[in-house]
């Protein structure tokens, strides 16, 4: 179920201060987390980023370095699936057994899959093994599903609390 590659840093992957460039980082995050994604989909699942959660960058990369990312879906909902995605850096000044270093990148990613028509499609009839939160085998797996819906539920109330105050101020300059 965990889907990993490796990146090379490369000199046009870095921004003027000689660090890999955050947006290139994100961007490798985002074809990464589809091709995990995407392996446990039927051929016609149609996927769509929607939303890139808890973003944290913790170190610095520089050139030469090698990032091995680390994806697992974790999350289906009706119509979308999202992937956790943890981001490695190699150490080039430890043993061979310590070489990939700790952390450096984590984030989850949200996709929607969408039909020809571009609208919303159900995820869980194009899965090709069920994901629920029951089937996860491990404590990290179920904590990451338990995140995700925490998540859901902010993001939800959030629009809830948007709509009211879009409301109330079109209602008071309406009078």
């Amino acid at each position: 179920m965990i889907s990993e590659s490796t990146l090379l840093v490369r000199p046009e992957h870095l921004n003027h201060h000689g660090f890999l460039f955050g947006g290139r980082l994100l961007e490798w995050l985002d074809e990464q987390a589809y091709i995990a994604a995407i392996s446990h989909l039927k051929p016609e699942a149609n996927l769509v980023t929607v939303a890139i959660d808890r973003v944290e960058f913790k170190f610095s990369v520089v050139q030469g370095s090698l990032l091995r990312f680390r994806s697992l879906p974790v999350h289906v909902g009706k119509t979308s699936l999202t992937v956790f995605t943890q981001v490695f850096r190699r150490r080039t000044d430890a043993d061979a057994d310590e070489a990939w270093g700790g952390e450096i990148f984590r984030a989850y990613v949200s996709f929607v899959c969408l039909d020809k028509n571009a609208r919303p499609r159900r995820v869980p009839s194009l899965l090709l093994q069920p994901l629920s939160r029951e089937r996860l085998k491990t404590v990290e797996e179920r904590q990451h599903w338990d995140d995700v819906e925490r998540a859901r539920a902010q993001r939800s109330l959030t629009r809830s609390l948007t709509r009211t105050r879009t409301r109330t101020r079109t209602r008071q300059r309406d009078r």
